[in-house]
């Protein structure tokens, strides 16, 4: 894998990969007890914004949500504001959206929409196999009165197996703060790849390659909980339903947590936790 792994400064990204920071955050700082953080892969770019929008006030565990993690987000050169902007300023939230690579038809990437200031943005470009697609992992703090809580969010490789995937993650997670959350989509398929191309499905399961328990020890190992991990598979695709989507949560108590399987404008569904902020 190529490495990388620095968190870079948005003001050290130039065009066409320069973040989008909102810039009206929120005036009133966050002062609740208990954050609710949702992560959400809405696929090459996503729907209409506004049916995002919408179908997140329509459903009572995602209109209540303070901080909104966003993978595979799209920015299209003839639309007048990027579709991160529309979602954010639809559900009255500030964003931070940074490309992780041109597309022919605009840029995708990822993003955090928050409810609540944030700060201290940060942009790191992930280690990738040469034949794959750039990734990225965006960073930004939320403060809440003296506790400052590191937010990240990530969407790793799809065909790498279980040591590659945690050493693509490793940068990202290793030296964060607590208390941080990391969302997003981490890509856990129960396949093994051979050259980083070909999922190899065993005819009998003598090897457990299922990725997902696997990326979770290790964050265990470090000190990071997964309050969605009991909650099943969190995507489906030709028939196939994986757990690729995660919230790791360190130096923060997870309260609750949940899985929206009644969203369906992606072939992933948004899963949300609650933590609770000790002063």
């Amino acid at each position: 894998m190529q490495s990388t792994g620095t968190w870079l400064d948005p003001s050290e990204l130039n065009a066409p990969l320069t973040p989008e920071i909102s810039t009206s955050m929120p005036l009133v700082p966050a002062s609740a007890s208990v954050l609710r953080i949702v992560s959400y892969n809405i696929k090459d770019g996503g729907v209409d914004p506004a049916l995002i929008a919408a179908a997140f006030k329509a459903n009572a565990n995602l209109a209540t949500a303070d901080i909104i993690m966003i993978q595979e987000a799209e920015a299209f050169p003839e639309e007048p504001s990027t579709r991160i902007s529309q979602l954010a300023s639809a559900l009255d939230m500030a964003w931070i959206y940074a490309p992780a690579r041109p597309e022919k038809t605009g840029t995708l990437g990822d993003a955090i929409i928050s409810r609540y200031p944030l700060e201290d943005f940060a942009v790191m470009r992930l280690a990738f196999v040469p034949t794959k697609h750039q990734r990225i992992a965006v960073a930004g703090t939320l403060r809440i009165g003296d506790v400052a809580i590191r937010l990240v969010t990530t969407q790793l490789d799809t065909t790498l197996n279980i040591t590659d995937r945690i050493l693509q993650l490793r940068p990202v997670v290793i030296d964060l703060p607590s208390p941080s959350i990391v969302g997003g989509d981490m890509n856990t398929n129960p396949y093994a790849w051979q050259g980083n191309q070909v999922p190899l499905i065993p005819t009998s399961q003598v090897v457990d390659t299922d990725q997902a328990p696997m990326l979770d020890d290790y964050m265990q190992q470090i000190g990071f909980a997964n309050p969605i991990a009991p909650l099943g598979n969190t995507e489906v695709k030709f028939g196939i339903a994986s757990r690729l989507d995660a919230v790791f949560v360190s130096g923060l108590e997870p309260i609750n947590a949940g899985v929206e399987r009644d969203i369906t404008l992606s072939d992933h569904w948004p899963v949300w936790t609650d933590v609770r902020i000790q002063p």
